[in-house]
Order: structure tokens, then C-alpha cells, then sequence
């Protein structure tokens, strides 16, 4: 072998060399330049986050009419994110407000987006110097106008007073009977209940019947979200000793959301209810106490769920 050839050969492996080097920084850039950037936009989702929150509650918070209550909130949204490192318009941070108004249901929500371009260390050497990274989060103020998990029952509004305080724990509980024989179906008084199902979430003609109201018993309530604006089906006078049965065999000393009407049997709202006792031979009663006003928070905020009406009090959700 010439003194050539071995030169050739050590240039070849120089190239190899610088070739490998070259992928080995590249993927310690990807190691931990990713990894950074993964930190960064966990911060940034953090601060989207408190943000939303922030510019949700002060909306609600804020006295007067639309144009002022959303100037306070978009400001109090910029504000928090600057408390928490992420100032607009510095270092190339954005961060971007929007608020939107559902006339469906009196609401407001507000997405805030914090948008800061990760500096790489190691990436840089092979022409990524910068990534993007962008976190977005939405919430919602406004009055409560739906429920999941809602039971199979229904009670008149008048089982409240005008603050919605009437009949709220702790005890003694109190028991509620069916409504009166014949066509009567809606409770219309503080200590009447029935048997129902949700019409919209279920997609029937509100043919209500004691095998779909049982169903709904034995599977945790309606699962689906129910709003404001769904249809209930009352099931008629009768004995259902079935439902009886079965709702004191599952549901005896739980809590759970229930439907509050007026004499029409038209959806108010939702409160949560603690049954204490049913009794379903003699009697055919369940007993209890609400534990929550009616449209509590806690309760769900569903655009185009129709109106919060006049009950509850405007509460915060983080939806997204």
C-alpha cells in the first residue's frame, strides 16, 4: 500500500468522521433541544391556562355593561400572564385574547394563546436556531345551564325559596310523594317528585316508561350532557314499585344531581339531591334534602344549552 493510498483512506474516514459528528449533534439537539422545548410549552399551558381562568373570572366579577366587563377581563388576562413570565412583547412572546359571546346562553368564553419561539442550543448548528411553540386555553364564564349524570327525577321549582335556600341539608329530610292520580304528572308543590326521562339526550319521542327509567337508575343517571332547553317525559300515575325498589337498593345515601321544574314542566335547572330512605310499598315516597341551590357551580355550562335563567349565580369553567 503507497503512502497515497493511505492518505486516501484517512481523508475518506475524515468524512465519515465529520459526517457522523454532524448526525450526533443533531440528535442530541433533537434530545435536548426537544426536551426543552417540551418544558417550555408545559409552561406555557400553565400560564394559558391561569390566564383563561383569570379573564373568565373577572368577566363575571366585573360590574356593568358588556363593553366593560370584557375590556377587564382581556386585561386582567395580559396582566396574569406577565405575572407568571410571559410579558406580551417581550423575548417574541404573544399572547392573544379572545372572547366570545353565546347569546344561547349568556355566556362568555375566552381563549388566550401564548406563543414564545424556543432558542436552541445544540439544533441551531444544523439551521433550526428557533421553534415554535404555542399553547392555547379556553373558559367559560357564565350561569349554569346544564348537568351529566342527571337522575330520573324531577321536582318543582316551589321546593326552593327565592334564594333557592328552602330544603337545602342538613337534615331533616324530607319526604316527597308522586304527584296525584289521573293525567297529573308534574309535581307542583315543595314536596311532590316524578319519574322521568331526559327527551333531547335520548333522542325518543318522550315515551317514558318504568323499564327506561330504570335504566337510567341502574346506569349512573342520563350520561349524556342535559341542557336547559331538552324536553322531559314524566312518566304517568302509577305504582312503579319497580323504580322504588331499585332506586333504594342503588342510590340510598348518595348524592346526585336531579331536575327542577315549574308547574309547566319546564327544565329550570339542576340542584344536587342526598337520598336518605325510599319507601316504595305503602307510602311510595323517596326522602332527602337538596345539598346545593339550583344551577349550583359545579354544574356544567354548555354553549347553545339555553339560558342560565334566574337561577344560580355566574361561575368559571376551564373547558378546554
Amino acid at each position: 500500500m503507497t503512502s497515497r493510498d493511505t492518505r486516501g483512506q484517512q481523508g475518506q474516514a475524515l468524512v465519515v468522521f465529520v459526517l457522523a459528528l454532524v448526525a450526533i449533534i443533531a440528535m442530541t439537539g433533537l434530545v435536548l433541544d426537544g426536551g426543552a422545548a417540551f418544558a417550555q410549552r408545559r409552561a406555557q399551558q400553565n400560564v394559558a391556562d391561569l390566564a383563561a381562568v383569570a379573564a373568565a373570572v373577572t368577566y363575571g366579577n366585573t360590574v356593568g355593561a358588556h363593553g366593560a366587563k370584557d375590556a377587564a377581563a382581556r386585561a386582567r388576562a395580559l396582566e396574569v400572564a406577565a405575572q407568571n413570565g410571559f410579558p406580551d412583547g417581550v423575548n417574541d412572546t404573544e399572547i392573544i385574547v379572545d372572547g366570545n359571546a353565546n347569546p344561547g346562553n349568556g355566556s362568555m368564553t375566552y381563549e388566550v394563546t401564548v406563543e414564545r419561539p424556543h432558542r436552541n442550543n445544540f439544533a441551531g448548528l444544523v439551521g433550526q436556531p428557533t421553534w415554535p411553540v404555542a399553547a392555547d386555553a379556553q373558559a367559560i364564564a357564565g350561569l349554569p345551564n346544564a348537568a351529566i349524570g342527571a337522575m330520573p327525577i324531577i321536582f318543582n321549582i316551589e321546593a326552593f325559596d327565592a334564594q333557592n335556600q328552602a330544603g337545602q341539608g342538613p337534615p331533616p329530610p324530607v319526604p316527597y310523594s308522586l304527584p296525584g292520580t289521573g293525567n297529573e304528572d308534574v309535581p307542583k308543590d315543595a314536596t311532590s317528585f316524578n319519574w322521568t326521562v331526559y327527551c333531547t339526550a335520548l333522542g325518543n319521542d318522550c315515551n317514558a316508561n318504568s323499564e327506561t327509567v330504570r335504566k337510567l337508575i341502574e346506569q349512573n343517571g342520563e350520561d349524556a350532557v342535559v341542557t336547559l332547553n331538552a324536553d322531559i317525559g314524566p312518566l304517568n300515575a302509577g305504582d312503579h314499585v319497580t323504580l322504588f325498589e331499585r332506586m333504594g337498593q342503588r342510590w340510598t345515601g348518595a348524592e346526585f344531581p336531579v331536575a327542577i321544574v315549574d308547574d309547566e314542566g319546564r327544565l329550570q335547572g339542576w340542584a344536587m339531591f342526598h337520598l336518605t330512605a325510599v319507601e316504595g310499598n305503602n307510602r311510595k315516597v323517596i326522602i332527602g334534602y337538596f345539598v346545593s341551590p339550583v344551577n349550583a357551580e359545579g354544574m356544567e355550562i354548555v354553549s347553545g344549552g339555553g339560558l342560565g335563567g334566574a337561577f344560580g349565580s355566574y361561575t368559571m369553567q376551564l373547558v378546554n
